[in-house]
């Protein structure tokens, strides 16, 4: 069985002076060929520079198609575009496609000079040359690492031995929370909270993970949401760390947010912005959260949280998934059938996924409602899409009998906007097994592993 050293980030310079980046040995070249199986080629099908177009092993010719560049943010380029997990989803035979180079998870490689395999972090698989064959024309994909010859590469200058570096997550840390629910305290405007964690089962104290800030609905708590959710073991699955803190205005039996330009506030309630943002930078340190990979999820007035944090800090978190609560500002006081514009302005692209349920009657999936819902979902979705400077859709289709998926795409920066809508669904979680008396709960989807195989597609930049 082959030893898996430890795996580092090299910096490179590429022709034209470009800084870019990819985990590699220090003696490797930056540009050249990436070599496979029978000492075939990384090849781009004819040449072709389209998103989409097969990348596959070929019999080196030195042509353009088959000059490779590996770049210290991870990733491998050719002809300009990025190598590029079809849709991040996370399956064996999933292809690996020639794409736009935004960066995503999807378009991460480590390459381990001991074991000679090149491995997309977000999924654990393996490059792989398809059914251990080396013919001219054989499709690149993942696989499940398995130390065959078919995931042996060898990058440009032949690789060499492995020099340490800082990691791309950022600085090394020691997690002492150990794995499990716990709590975590965190400090603002001079009051100490109790934050509801959770750790995932096996994770290693000196290793980042990636970090989802789940919110819940008004009435709730942090420690309530991690149980209605369910999100544990989809976070012990995939390794990813989870907050869920509570907010501070008495509601019912919990607390609700203080979302930004609706309702009326308390006098001197909570600035709950200001307090998530304390929440993300103290999960960086004391629990070891990826900087760059943090996600927002959220139920309904904690989905609703969520959009806003993402409107005014769209620079701490890499993408949102709410649930049944997606805004994008408050209602337009003109037209409140439509969000007002100037309440949800983001410097930059948020990647968003949401799911509602079309008799959900705490949020109407419609519009109407309380006076801080009003528009429709739909609406709150076509905003997003605007936002992100998406050039196609809506465009929709079925998922299962209950559930159709609507996306809008080629959006900047490859910022998505998904949403699922349940038309039996209730004003619930999709796929959790616990009621909370809001109607129907569909089973037909999981919202867990819909968001989850959603956010490994995106990060923050470094």
């Amino acid at each position: 069985m082959k030893r898996r050293p430890v795996l580092v980030t090299l910096s490179v310079l590429l022709a034209g002076g470009a800084a870019v980046a990819v985990t590699l040995p220090a003696s490797a070249a930056a540009t050249g060929a990436l070599t496979g199986l029978a000492g075939k080629c990384v090849d781009v099908a004819a040449g072709g520079t389209a998103n989409g177009t097969k990348v596959q092993l070929w019999t080196c010719n030195n042509s353009a198609q088959q000059r490779v560049s590996v770049a210290d943010d991870r990733t491998i380029r050719v002809l300009g575009k990025c190598l590029d997990v079809t849709g991040g989803v996370n399956a064996d035979g999933t292809k690996v496609q020639l794409w736009d180079c935004f960066g995503n998870a999807n378009q991460q490689w480590v390459y381990n000079s001991a074991t000679k395999d090149i491995v997309n972090p977000a999924t654990g698989r393996c490059l792989d040359a398809a059914g251990q064959s080396s013919a001219d024309g054989t499709p690149l994909q993942i696989w499940t690492c398995n130390s065959q010859t078919n995931q042996d590469w060898v990058l440009p200058g032949g690789g060499g031995p492995v020099t340490p570096s800082p990691s791309a997550s950022g600085a090394a840390c020691n997690r002492t929370v150990q794995p499990g629910e716990r709590t975590m305290p965190v400090s603002f405007a001079g009051k100490q909270y109790q934050v509801a964690v959770y750790v995932p089962a096996g994770a290693q104290p000196g290793t980042r993970l990636p970090l989802v800030m789940n919110l819940h609905g008004s009435g709730g708590t942090g420690s309530g949401q991690l149980q209605y959710s369910n999100m544990k073991p989809t976070a012990d699955a995939n390794q990813f760390l989870i907050v869920a803190p509570s907010g501070a205005i008495p509601n019912a039996s919990g607390f609700a947010w203080n979302v930004p330009g609706v309702g009326t506030a308390p006098a001197g309630a909570r600035d709950d912005i200001g307090f998530l943002e304390q929440v993300l930078t103290t999960a960086t340190s004391t629990l070891c959260a990826a900087p760059t990979r943090v996600y927002g999820a959220g139920y309904s007035g904690g989905g609703r949280m969520t959009s806003a944090f993402a409107c005014a800090r769209p620079d701490r978190l890499a993408a949102i998934a709410p649930v049944g609560g997606l805004r994008a500002g408050r209602p337009n006081p003109q037209n409140t059938a439509q969000p007002d514009p100037a309440s949800c302005n983001p410097a930059r692209p948020v990647p968003v996924i949401a799911f509602h349920g079309q008799q959900d009657t705490t949020n109407p999936y419609p519009g109407g409602g309380s006076e801080y819902w009003q528009y429709s979902v739909p609406v709150a979705q076509a905003r997003w899409a605007a936002i992100n400077r998406c050039t196609t859709g809506p465009t929709t289709a079925p998922v299962t009998t209950h559930v159709t998926r609507t996306n809008y795409l080629g959006c900047a920066n490859g910022a998505d906007v998904v949403l699922y809508s349940i038309s039996d669904g209730g004003h619930t979680w999709p796929g959790t097994p616990v009621s909370n008396g809001n109607g129907n709960t569909t089973q037909e989807i999981n919202a867990n592993t819909l968001m989850w195989q959603f956010f490994q597609r995106f990060q923050l930049p470094a």
